[in-house]
């Protein structure tokens, strides 16, 4: 198949979901397909092939990689055209708008986590799940964790939606005589976090090993995510996840289950995540990397259901 990710409207940076739309493109050429990214290309991480600017002729399916690029579609000269929604995108439009969108039958929605599925279906939509899949190649448990200290590691990000203010809470409680914060993130730390010992801006994949390898905890506490990476790449290189219950974090109804493959906390209630990561359950780790492997599966698994979902529509 010929297939495009149409990014024209926001771009590729350096964030997770450029790094995802990327990746799957490189899987669908490598599989005998045709695909472009097209769209401003800013995105540094790793090496690639250029995105593009205009779509080219003769294309089988053009998808969308966010609300943006969606009100494009209907215009779009393509047998197939569907949206891959990633994220509940308010911060872009609001409720009411992306809900027109959704509901928009000149396309089909493609969704990369359940409660995705869910937050569309609430709002009258339908969808398919198909994941971005793992590159499990990519991450390994090096065996470099200190016994002295327990080391809690979180992403680090100016958006809100990230919940930052949450490892700040969290680092007051527990304090510093046993535990050391880590962090990383596409954003510049602010200086007047000192209680973070470690900072990586912009981190590749060999110092995201490296940090996720020192850390014993990997604390999630985002809202409005799509399926999201942090967390499985920590859990792959032997972290324990700790995470809140929020519906859409990206974590709770595909991979991050109360007690059988991660400590969840209730919604927003940071005591009770200091009580967890007190007592926590080191058993939980093998599960995780399990479902990771068995249900989220590798990207390449996930580009041929995507292929073969695109094939018989």
């Amino acid at each position: 198949m010929n297939i495009i990710f149409d990014g024209r409207r926001h771009g590729f940076g350096n964030n997770g979901g450029s790094r995802t739309i990327i990746k799957c493109a490189e899987v669908l050429n490598r599989l005998g397909h045709k695909c472009y990214v097209v769209g401003r290309d800013n995105f540094t991480w790793f090496k690639h092939e250029p995105t593009i600017n205009k779509i080219p002729k003769n294309v089988d399916a053009i998808i969308a990689v966010s609300a943006g690029d969606s009100l494009s579609l209907a215009k779009a000269k393509a047998s197939i055209k569907a949206w891959y929604i990633r994220a509940h995108e308010i911060w872009w439009y609001n409720e009411a708008q992306l809900a027109e969108y959704y509901r928009d039958k000149r396309f089909i929605n493609i969704v990369n986590s359940s409660n995705l599925k869910n937050k569309l279906k609430s709002l009258g939509a339908d969808s398919t799940v198909i994941y971005q899949g793992i590159d499990f190649d990519w991450w390994e448990d090096r065996k470099l964790r200190r016994n002295d200290i327990i080391k809690i590691g979180a992403l680090y990000s100016s958006q809100p939606r990230k919940r930052w203010k949450d490892f700040i809470k969290l680092a007051n409680i527990l304090g510093t005589d046993k535990y050391e914060y880590v962090a990383m993130g596409g954003s510049k730390l602010n200086t007047k976090f000192k209680f973070i010992s470690k900072f990586i801006h912009n981190a590749n994949v060999e110092q995201l090993n490296d940090l996720y390898n020192s850390c014993h905890i990997w604390f999630a506490p985002t809202e409005l995510e799509g399926l999201h990476n942090v967390p499985m790449e920590a859990a792959l290189c032997g972290c324990l996840i700790v995470c809140g219950d929020e519906p859409m974090n990206g974590m709770i109804y595909d991979y991050a289950f109360p007690d059988s493959t991660a400590m969840v906390y209730e919604r927003k209630n940071i005591d009770h995540a200091a009580e967890l990561i007190k007592n926590p359950n080191w058993n939980l780790i093998e599960n995780m990397q399990k479902r990771l492997r068995d249900n989220i599966r590798t990207r390449e698994d996930n580009m041929k259901k995507l292929v073969k979902y695109l094939e018989n529509l």
